[in-house]
């Protein structure tokens, strides 16, 4: 980690005793660790106060009866002890945050705080449930919690419901007037609403609730059919289908494809060469009239060199079956 071009470290509690531990044997000075492992002294001091092992402080423990040196030895045992007890609490941590990562991702959740509310919820469906044949004492217990968790967010839920229904009830009197007026207008044509009631409700705020409620705007998305099969022309049948292509001009593809604008759609004709994906024709108009394929066709034609045992492959749409179209792709085979 960086902070101002200088380089911040990290030490786990395993290697901060180890320090101390090494210090409290007397084998080195305070400067001579901090050479040694490359810390600073004020470091070293810091994790002194932070352990109550003021008797470190700026201090060399001199070993010379054999009283002192079974303490050391006793000392050196507890710390392994310790070693071993923060070493077993980072891996049961790590392990339940891997198991509620996992779960949070398989059910859809954002991140595991929102997975840990879950766990509030089911306490207070599991008390209406219990119909007092069981305590609430028992219900928590049986959930890893206290009485008072329940009590806290059973309160934090019904202030919340109480504002989601006054959100509502403002909503709902706007939406009688305006009916398709989205969130982001919807917070400032209500801001003058929402004060008046002492309510802060951000844009993100909005959308929860009313997508919660089912009260969001959806924008009408209309679509331009461009494939008309039902026609009376001959429907000719696919002969691709287990072809390998092997060079350019032996299969063209055509299609049409609607492009949106502010006045309306326009439709593109497209020929393309099946092998290379090129695109060796193409018309723009706005309509759907046979025209606009018939100069994508032509265009193709005028610009490739060799096109003999051409296969013109489409989907069979009124305009790729019809008799001008099918009359000019006959006198160019």
């Amino acid at each position: 980690m960086y902070r101002n071009d200088k380089v911040i470290r990290r030490y786990s509690e395993p290697f901060k005793l180890k320090i101390l531990a090494e210090l409290t044997i007397g084998k080195h000075t305070k400067s001579e660790l901090c050479k040694l492992y490359s810390i600073a002294p004020t470091t070293v001091n810091v994790w002194i106060k932070k352990y109550n092992r003021k008797d470190l402080m700026n201090t060399r423990v001199k070993v010379e009866t054999k009283d002192e040196i079974s303490r050391i030895k006793g000392l050196q045992k507890e710390i392994e002890q310790l070693k071993k007890l923060l070493l077993k609490k980072d891996l049961d941590a790590m392990v339940e945050e891997s198991y509620l990562e996992v779960a949070a991702e398989d059910l859809g959740f954002k991140s595991i705080a929102e997975l840990k509310k879950v766990k509030y919820k089911a306490l207070i469906k599991a008390k209406e449930k219990s119909k007092r044949f069981a305590s609430l004492t028992t219900i928590t217990h049986c959930f890893g919690l206290k009485r008072d968790a329940y009590y806290k967010y059973k309160s934090r839920a019904d202030k919340r419901l109480i504002l989601e229904q006054q959100i509502i009830n403002i909503v709902r009197k706007r939406r009688k007037s305006l009916p398709r007026e989205g969130v982001r207008k919807l917070i400032k044509s209500l801001d003058i609403d929402f004060n008046k009631v002492n309510i802060k409700v951000g844009r993100d705020t909005l959308f929860n609730v009313l997508r919660k409620h089912q009260m969001l705007t959806l924008r009408k998305k209309t679509s331009a059919r461009t494939t008309n099969s039902y026609h009376r022309f001959y429907k000719y049948n696919n002969i691709i289908k287990d072809l390998e292509v092997t060079g350019a001009n032996q299969v063209w593809v055509s299609d049409i494809t609607y492009i949106r604008t502010v006045k309306g759609f326009c439709y593109l004709a497209l020929i393309t060469d099946m092998h290379s994906r090129k695109i060796v024709g193409y018309d723009l108009s706005d309509s759907l009239e046979l025209k606009g394929c018939v100069r994508a066709l032509n265009k193709a034609i005028y610009q490739a060199k060799k096109i003999k045992q051409l296969i013109h492959h489409s989907d069979r749409g009124i305009q790729y079956c019809s008799n001008v179209y099918t009359q000019i792709l006959k006198r160019k085979r």
